[in-house]
């Protein structure tokens, strides 16, 4: 049920900032901050400072990029997300903070550069498990498909710069943005990922890594295994060796 729209005060560490709330999902984003993926906020924490680029595939509505921008002024992140009443709420919480630093772009990340169909499961700001030409993953049922830009890591490193950090959150469509980063991966300004693995239940492989390691890096921590019927999901966090 939609809420009356707030502005929340939010706080990580010594870290302030604030987001706009005026539904569950935005609220739900805001009150899990600390607690639903607490090695995202971590690794924002001990990795994200001046100098560096983050990019953020899968921002909603920017509670992490939010964080990170707000964190460390003199680094650039880089906001990535397609579904337009979550990137227009990504935009006004960048205007209410005053993230110069923040830089949106409204585009879907695949393995080739192009125009995409993403499968919509609700229209509300800050919702997920939408799909970029992926099957029904989490079973949830479509109200609209509609016509997105995608853009491949490579491409969007040759507009945006090279990140030296990269976090992966797009439900279901990690082995398609992997694929379209062979570039970037083996750069090595590239220091650390935070990728978002989904998996039906019972599969054999639980993470897809192989592109990670050919590169050169290495898994170096696992964040809470969530489940949502028979798909479950998890955060890896690899460090280049």
């Amino acid at each position: 049920m939609d809420q009356e729209h707030a502005v929340v005060e939010c706080r990580s560490g010594p870290t302030t900032f604030r987001m706009i709330v005026s539904n569950t999902p935005e609220r739900l984003r805001v009150e899990t901050l600390e607690t639903k993926e607490p090695e995202t906020v971590r690794w924002i924490a001990e990795h994200f400072g001046a100098g560096d680029t983050l990019f953020d595939i899968g921002a909603n509505v920017g509670i992490y990029a939010i964080l990170a921008a707000a964190q460390s002024p003199a680094g650039t992140v880089v906001a990535v997300e397609p579904m337009a009443a979550t990137f227009a709420r990504l935009c006004d919480n960048a205007l209410l903070n005053g993230l110069s630093n923040l830089r949106p772009y409204c585009l879907a990340v695949g393995a080739e550069d192009g125009i995409g169909e993403l499968r919509l499961v609700s229209l509300e700001a800050a919702s997920s498990m939408h799909s970029l030409g992926i099957p029904d993953l989490f079973g949830e049922p479509e109200v609209m498909r509609a016509g997105v830009g995608v853009v491949t890591i490579d491409s969007l490193a040759a507009a945006a710069g090279v990140p030296t950090l990269m976090k992966i959150d797009v439900d279901g469509g990690e082995d398609a943005v992997l694929a379209g980063a062979a570039a970037v991966l083996h750069d090595r300004r590239l220091r650390s990922i935070l990728i978002e693995f989904n998996w039906l239940a019972g599969a054999a492989q639980t993470r897809r890594d192989a592109p990670l390691l050919r590169a050169g890096f290495a898994l170096r921590g696992l964040g809470n295994e969530y489940d949502h019927d028979e798909v479950h999901w998890q955060n890896a966090i690899y460090e280049r060796e």
